[in-house]
């Protein structure tokens, strides 16, 4: 591994290391990463956690990355000075000047990012950003060593839908409130109540700043701004529609590695066609959301959500296995657009991987424990039984990172 700098992107409803009390969203998986590296002979290089907008866009949330990465001010517009004025927001306030993360990043001295959820098309988002020197700093792909991606919303989930996505469209049509509601109590089951006074929705660039405290008050102000609208916000990119379009925009560099871990926990009815129930070791907050895209959701045959729809691994029957917010087959690899070369499923245990392809490996084939949506990241600290699968996951990562 040439890298220097593991940086970590989290998922939707996530939190940085300052928010939430300092509930870790990654769990043990940061610290852990980083005792292994120093075991390893590599105490020089360092893990960092990034922050980003929990509900925001993959461009937003990448442009909000990169910020954090080089330590500079956010930037959404870039060299071309369109995005904000196209998607009707302003510009953000947020400034990370002198608390780079990388302070000389370049080809010379990559990275390696690991996203969960949508913090994986964030990292794939961000390469393509450095692709088109999108900040005019002289980048490229290669800026990016590794992208690995935990339980990663590769080419959508179904539970948009649930959450107000229109299926034909994927635009959120239904009530922001709504939407922004199930993360609010999520969160509140995990800190005891305490929600909005821990978490920041880092949305200045669609309500302005300061941002209210009051719930309520803070989704009026986003309900009369072009959020839903505009479609630059993550409940759209999540959807088939929305992760298409990214995987059409996004390329597979010839040059970084690309790895995929995949959580699942549902099983199979026989008598009901090839429904899946969410397990008993599922966490009860996902239960419901498993229980949607495992039995409920579907789609009208004449009104296909992307276009082939209906067959071979596009059928809604392969997309029932999930792991309590995401189909287990839209974890392996981009497949719904563009270009993405398949290295195979299994990487942990290859003599060598391939540049430029995409492998795929299950976290139970790696732990020897299945694991849902949460437990590959925060999830292991209400369920004590999966703390050692969950260090033993990122052991193994990290050792599969420095042996590139």
């Amino acid at each position: 591994m040439k890298s220097k700098h593991i940086i970590f992107v989290h998922g939707l409803f996530g939190w940085g290391a300052d928010e939430m009390a300092g509930f870790p969203y990654f769990g043990d998986g940061i610290t852990t990463m980083q005792e292994q590296l120093k075991k390893n002979g590599l105490s020089d290089v360092n893990v960092h956690e990034a922050s980003c907008g929990p509900v925001s866009s993959f461009h937003d949330r990448a442009c909000e990355v990169f910020a954090q990465i080089i330590g500079g001010k956010v930037n959404y517009d870039g060299v071309q000075k369109q995005h904000s004025e196209q998607n009707h927001h302003g510009t953000s306030t947020k400034d990370y000047s002198k608390k780079a993360f990388v302070s000389d990043w370049s080809e010379n001295n990559p990275i390696v990012l690991i996203g969960h959820s949508a913090g994986a098309h964030t990292c794939l988002q961000l390469q393509q950003l450095l692709v088109e020197d999108f900040w005019g700093c002289g980048s490229n792909a290669n800026w990016v060593e590794a992208v690995v991606c935990i339980s990663g919303v590769l080419n959508g989930s179904t539970l948009p839908y649930m959450l107000g996505c229109d299926k034909v469209t994927g635009e959120l049509t239904g009530a922001i409130g709504n939407f922004l509601s199930m993360g609010v109590q999520i969160l509140s089951g995990l800190n005891r109540g305490l929600t909005r006074n821990l978490f920041d929705w880092d949305l200045e660039q669609w309500v302005g700043q300061p941002e209210t405290t009051e719930l309520s008050e803070f989704i009026e102000k986003l309900k009369n701004s072009q959020f839903a609208k505009s479609n630059d916000n993550l409940a759209y990119d999540l959807t088939l529609q929305g992760c298409k379009k990214a995987n059409e925009r996004f390329k597979t560099n010839a040059n970084t590695y690309y790895l995929s871990v995949i959580t699942e926990q549902t099983f199979g009815i026989q008598f009901f066609k090839k429904q899946q129930l969410p397990s008993v070791f599922m966490n009860p907050a996902l239960a419901t959301s498993a229980f949607y895209q495992g039995v409920v959701v579907n789609f009208d045959n004449d009104k296909q959500p992307i276009e082939g729809w209906g067959t071979g691994d596009l059928s809604i029957n392969k997309w029932r296995e999930n792991d309590g917010a995401v189909s287990s087959i839209s974890q392996r690899f981009p497949f719904t657009g563009g270009n993405h070369p398949v290295g195979g499923e299994g990487f942990m245990n290859r003599p060598t991987l391939t540049k430029g392809r995409w492998y795929y490996e299950k976290a139970e084939s790696i732990t020897g424990k299945s694991m849902d949506h949460f437990d590959v990241v925060f999830g292991h600290i209400t369920d004590i039984s999966l703390g050692d699968a969950h260090r033993s996951l990122y052991i193994k990562l990290c050792n599969r990172l420095c042996s590139l």
